[in-house]
Order: C-alpha cells, then structure tokens, then sequence
C-alpha cells in the first residue's frame, strides 16, 4: 500500500482515509480491509491516483480536479450478490450527483454516468473475501473538471463542481438505506429507464474485443443484462467487455 500524507476522519456511520497520492484507492481498501478487516464502511480518497484501473483493468485517467475514491463495506460472508447491484449502485450515484448538481445525467449500462457531452463518471465493484469476512469494494471515478494540459480519457466530459464530503453524507445514506441489495428491482428498471443514456429501438453500435457491428437496443432485462437486436439472433450482454456506443 505506497501512500503518502495519510488523514483520517470518524464520522459516526464511516470513516475517511484520505492520501495525498497511492497507486489506486480500490488496491489500498482491498490491502487494508484483508489485514485490518473493519466492521465500520470506510471511504478512502486521493488527489494522484497514478495506476487507477476500470472495468476489464483499463487504465482509469485523472487530472487534479478529479473525485476518486473508493469504499470499503463490510457485508455479511453469506451475503447473497444480486446481478442488479451494478445497475442498482449506478443509479444511486445518479441520484446522488443529479442532486448536487442539478444537472441532466444518463444511466449507460453497465454503471456509468454521462451527461450530453460525455462519460462523467464511472465504477468498478470488487469484492475482499476471507474465511470469516467479506466486503465490497466499490471504486468511483468522477470528472469534475479537466483542463488540456491534463485531458481525461477520450470521450470524456465534465459535471459541475461538487463538495466532496457532501456527496459521501448523501451518497452513503443511500447506500445505508438500501444495504446495497434492499430495493424493488421495479422501481429500480423503472428509474433506469427513464434516465437511459440510449432509448429503446435506437441503432446502436457494439464494440468487443474481437468484433464492431450494430444493433437495436431493446434496454435492460430484469437480470440487469443489456438486450441487442441483431439481423439474425437476440444478443444478451452481461458484462462490461462490449461496449455500447452511440452512432453520431
């Protein structure tokens, strides 16, 4: 765990650990949670984050202005995972960012946040699991400004500026509130719906490691998977290796 100048805030529901730099906020809470193995939820930030990694271990770019942090919670060994916690965790974020910010955001499957202009935010779900203890760790990466000596990943965009320690009080509650599996997967297909970055019955184009072509997107079935029509076949997708993307 490489980090420098490290500060921690109590609050009374979780804790903050914030570093001045460390190779990765998701690898610092899955060392610390494995050795120290807390019972508290523990939020873990940094201003450098010089080997951040996403979904299929891409390269997760920051600049200085950025919010990243990760959160460590504890959950129970014989916790059952919901194949919609990915999408029920995303629209919390939503939710909590579309509340700070007042701004329009989108739902992209299978856990990012866009605005029109671009990707704003992302998330990573990992899991530390021990004989006797077990938590997730959920990494989220959040562009809140940018500027062109330190660009951000292509295709990228920005959300309006935000208090960070407001956004871990509101993000949390709602994260407390429903112990990350305790929602209405009705509710939850009904607000992922109305704020989908793509409507039903769009052509959209399908980027995997081997192969590009299009489809109609058909939206998000009840197991969280992203539905495409293709010219000959139904292609159900259930992890973040295609790509669904826009044609402009």
């Amino acid at each position: 765990m490489a980090e420098t100048s490290v500060t921690t805030i109590h609050h009374k529901n979780y804790d903050i650990i914030s570093l001045e730099s460390v190779d990765s906020t998701s690898r610092f809470l899955k060392d610390y949670v494995s050795e120290k193995r807390p019972n508290k939820p523990l939020f873990c930030t940094t201003k450098n984050q010089t080997a951040g990694y996403g979904q299929q271990k891409r390269s997760w770019l920051t600049n200085e202005k950025s919010a990243i942090f990760s959160l460590a919670f504890p959950v129970d060994k014989d916790y059952v995972l919901s194949g919609l916690v990915s999408l029920h965790i995303a629209s919390l974020l939503h939710q909590t960012l579309t509340e700070l910010t007042a701004e329009t955001l989108y739902l992209k499957w299978p856990n990012d946040i866009f605005n029109d202009s671009g990707k704003v935010a992302g998330i990573l779900i990992e899991q530390v699991i021990k004989k006797d203890y077990r938590a997730f760790i959920i990494g989220i990466g959040i562009n809140r400004d940018a500027s062109a000596e330190n660009p951000l990943l292509e295709g990228s965009s920005l959300v309006k500026h935000f208090d960070l320690e407001v956004f871990f009080q509101n993000f949390f509650k709602k994260i407390q509130q429903s112990e990350l599996q305790n929602y209405s997967q009705q509710e939850l297909a009904h607000y992922w719906q109305l704020n989908d970055l793509f409507r039903i019955d769009e052509t959209v184009k399908l980027i995997s490691p081997d192969i590009e072509e299009q489809g109609i997107y058909l939206g998000v079935n009840p197991q969280g998977q992203a539905v495409i029509k293709l010219p000959d076949t139904i292609k159900i997708l259930s992890s973040g290796q295609t790509s669904i993307r826009k044609i402009l």
